[in-house]
């Protein structure tokens, strides 16, 4: 179980995990394992940090910074 912030989609149906080591794709809520793939950092700075370089370099689209704890809890 991971503990700090991810990113993912407006409906919460998506987040943002690693594709390779240094590409981004979002993955899917359905399959609860992608929890364990998302790209989760421990305070909300370092995200929102890392969201502005992903948005300006045009790598994704409109993101909410969430905690990992509440996707964790909605899945039950």
């Amino acid at each position: 179980m991971k503990f700090g912030y991810v990113l993912c989609d407006p409906k919460r149906l998506k987040i943002l995990g690693w594709k390779g080591k240094t590409d981004v794709q979002m993955l899917t809520l359905s399959n609860k394992e992608n929890l364990e793939k998302a790209i989760c950092l421990k305070d909300i700075s370092s995200m929102k940090s890392l969201y502005i370089k992903l948005k300006n370099g045009k790598r994704v689209n409109n993101l909410d910074i969430v905690n990992i704890q509440e996707l964790y809890k909605s899945e039950g």
